[in-house]
């Protein structure tokens, strides 16, 4: 294990941050809302071989009226996607460029919201809900991923993994340790590990549903 980036004392516990090595790929192995292609030469960057060219991929979100987002990608000194490249870094010319596309389609987003029609307010709200798994994705491509160990007395206590951010991190070890009793502990923390283990992206953790 690595040695933890953050170590506090927290009424009379020990909580220990760690950098998580061995988080998931979000968009490969949680249930992400798009459809991730990518088309680059050395990173293999998407989740989905259903089409084989870019001109595929269009096509076929005009013939079912899915959503297409366009993806970028800056590369330098690391990986860094967005859904514009009207802001910097994506603006640089020679170390970033169009990646590919993100498809989230018509009929996949009308049963996970229970609409009739795709409204502006829901493909807006489809575009947020893109927004965060990017957001996500960016977190694992950097290595900013996280985890909690807390202990007491040198004895460990509880440990959870696979935080998209150190804030929640510390902030859900602080939690364990508000709750009185190991039994309380592990009730506290069987969701929170629950939602890790089935791959549930974190926008949604808070929040189960998806509308």
């Amino acid at each position: 294990m690595a040695e933890a980036i953050k170590k506090i004392s927290y009424k009379n516990y020990t909580i220990e941050i760690f950098p998580d090595e061995n988080s998931e790929n979000p968009i490969q192995n949680w249930d992400m809302l798009g459809e991730y292609f990518c088309w680059h030469k050395r990173y293999a960057l998407g989740n989905s071989d259903r089409f084989t060219n870019p001109e595929q991929v269009v096509a076929y979100a005009r013939q079912t009226n899915s959503l297409l987002f366009d993806l970028y990608m800056y590369d330098h000194s690391g990986i860094v996607l967005s859904l514009s490249n009207s802001h910097y870094p994506f603006s640089d010319q020679w170390d970033a460029g169009h990646l590919g596309f993100i498809l989230v389609e018509r009929g996949k987003i009308l049963r996970e919201f229970g609409k009739q029609r795709l409204s502006r307010q829901l493909r807006e709200k489809v575009g947020g809900i893109i927004e965060g798994e990017i957001n996500d994705y960016n977190q694992y491509l950097a290595g900013d991923v996280y985890g909690y160990v807390v202990s007491k007395n040198g004895q460990e206590i509880d440990s959870c993994w696979g935080f998209y951010s150190q804030t929640e991190c510390l902030g859900e070890a602080k939690a364990i340790v508000d709750y009185a009793g190991k039994k309380a502990i592990k009730k506290h923390g069987h969701k929170v590990k629950q939602w890790i283990r089935n791959g549930v992206p974190f926008i949604y953790r808070s929040n189960l549903r998806l509308c």
